[in-house]
C-alpha cells in the first residue's frame, strides 16, 4: 500500500540522525501492515504493554461526538526492507512510502496502539495520523518507547478551569467542560463518572441513576455517591493493570455488566444490591475476590480485559446466591461502616457455605428467619 508523505530529518545539524516521515491512512490498513510488539513474561523483545479493552472503548466513546479527532500522531519504526519511497514526480518535497502487509514483523507501533485500535472500533476507514522513523534499530525502538511514555505531563485543573471559562461565551453556546466530559476529564471528576455511567449506552446503570433533571422512564434507583464510592475504591488498589486514568471506571462498568447479566432479577427499584451499601460492598468484595483469584487462585485474570473480568466475575459469583439480596434482614439498612462490615461478613460466609456445599444461609446472622430460606 502506497501513501504520500514528507520525509526530514528533524535534527538538520546531524546526517545521522534518524529520518522521519509523515502521512496518515486508514486505521485497517495501519493495523494490517504493522505490529505491536508486546512486553510480557513471555516476549523480552516486546515493548508495549498488552492490550487494554477499556482504553479502547473509552476513544471510541471519545469519537462518538462528531466534533471530537485525536491530532495525535502514533509512532512506527520500520526497519530496513520494510518499506520503500519515492520522490513524487508532480510535487516538489513530497514523496510516497510503500508498505507490504507481508512486512509487517519489521513494522512496529512503538506508541498510541491503543489509539490505532480505539480509531479502528470506531470506524475502519478513520485516517490515523502516523509518523515513521525510519530504518530504526532495535535500540531506536526502545529508546523511544520509553521516552515517550515516561514524558507525558497532564494538564493542571487550574489550567483547565480556565479554559472551561475563556472558551465559553457568554450565551454559554460553547461548553468547553461538557466537551471534556467525552474525554472522560473533568473539574469534578466523579460527578462527570456518575453522569457517563447514566448515559453510555452499555453501561448497566444506563437511566438508573438518580440525578436531577432526568427524564424517569424507568426508575431511578441508584444514587451518585454509591457509583463515585465504588469507582473511588477501585482507584484505591492502584492496580496496575488498570493505572490509565479511565480504566477504574471501565473495570467497574465491566464487574456490574456481568453481574446484571448473571443477576438480572435484582435490578429493580427496591432492591438490596442497588442501595448504596449493598453497591459499594458488592463492589469491594468482587474486586477483592478477583484480585485473590488472580493472585492465589491460579486464574489468569487481565484486569484491564472485558472478558477476563466477566469470567473471573462469574466463578466468584458460583459461590454467592442472588437470594441473599431478596430475603429480609435482621438490620435496618444504612450508610455506615458498622452496616458495610455486617454485609461484608455475611457475603464471605455464605461464600464459605456454598463452597463447602452447606445451606448458603448457616450462620448467616444476616438473614432473617434463615431456616425458612
Amino acid at each position: 500500500m502506497k501513501y504520500p508523505c514528507l520525509v526530514f530529518r528533524q535534527r538538520p545539524d546531524n546526517a545521522n540522525a534518524p529520518v522521519l516521515c509523515m502521512f496518515h491512512a486508514p486505521a485497517a490498513e495501519i493495523e494490517a501492515w504493522s505490529t505491536v510488539p508486546r512486553l510480557s513474561p513471555d516476549d523480552e523483545s516486546g515493548i508495549q504493554r498488552a492490550r487494554n479493552d477499556f482504553k479502547v472503548k473509552s476513544i471510541k466513546a471519545f469519537l462518538q461526538d462528531p466534533r471530537n479527532t485525536i491530532p495525535t500522531a502514533i509512532v512506527l519504526t520500520l526497519s530496513a526492507g520494510s518499506y520503500g519511497l519515492e520522490e513524487s514526480p508532480d510535487v516538489q518535497g513530497l514523496s510516497f512510502i510503500e508498505v507490504v502487509e507481508a512486512n509487517k514483523d519489521k513494522i512496529f507501533v512503538v506508541d498510541g496502539q491503543h489509539r490505532l485500535y480505539g480509531l479502528k472500533l470506531f470506524n475502519d476507514a478513520a485516517a490515523v495520523p502516523v509518523v515513521a522513523i525510519l530504518d530504526a534499530t532495535d535500540e531506536e525502538k526502545a529508546f523511544q518507547f520509553i521516552v515517550i511514555n515516561n514524558k507525558v505531563s497532564k494538564v493542571a485543573t487550574d489550567h483547565i478551569r480556565a479554559l472551561s471559562i475563556n472558551f465559553t461565551d457568554q450565551a454559554g453556546n460553547v461548553d468547553l467542560e461538557e466537551r471534556l466530559r467525552t474525554a472522560r476529564l473533568s473539574l469534578h471528576r466523579h460527578v462527570a463518572l456518575v453522569g457517563l455511567a447514566d448515559e453510555l449506552g452499555d453501561s448497566p446503570f444506563a437511566g438508573l441513576v438518580s440525578l436531577p433533571g432526568k427524564p424517569n422512564p424507568e426508575p431511578r434507583m441508584i444514587v451518585p455517591a454509591a457509583i463515585e464510592a465504588s469507582v473511588a475504591y477501585v482507584q484505591s488498589k492502584k492496580f496496575k493493570q488498570l493505572s490509565d486514568d479511565d480504566a477504574p471506571f471501565e473495570f467497574f462498568l465491566a464487574l456490574w455488566s456481568s453481574v446484571k447479566a448473571l443477576w438480572p432479577q435484582l435490578f429493580f427499584k427496591e432492591s438490596k444490591l442497588l442501595n448504596k451499601v449493598g453497591l459499594v460492598t458488592m463492589t469491594k468484595y468482587l474486586t477483592e475476590a478477583i484480585d485473590a483469584l488472580a493472585t492465589y487462585g491460579g486464574m489468569q485474570v487481565n484486569l484491564g480485559n472485558a472478558a477476563d473480568v466477566q469470567g473471573a466475575v462469574g466463578k466468584v459469583l458460583s459461590l454467592q446466591t442472588p437470594d441473599f439480596w431478596i430475603r429480609e434482614w435482621t438490620i435496618s439498612i444504612s450508610d455506615t461502616k458498622a452496616v458495610r462490615d455486617q454485609v461484608e461478613n455475611a457475603l464471605k460466609a455464605v461464600q464459605q457455605n456454598l463452597r463447602d456445599k452447606e445451606p448458603w444461609y448457616q450462620e448467616v446472622d444476616l438473614i432473617k428467619n434463615a431456616a425458612a430460606a
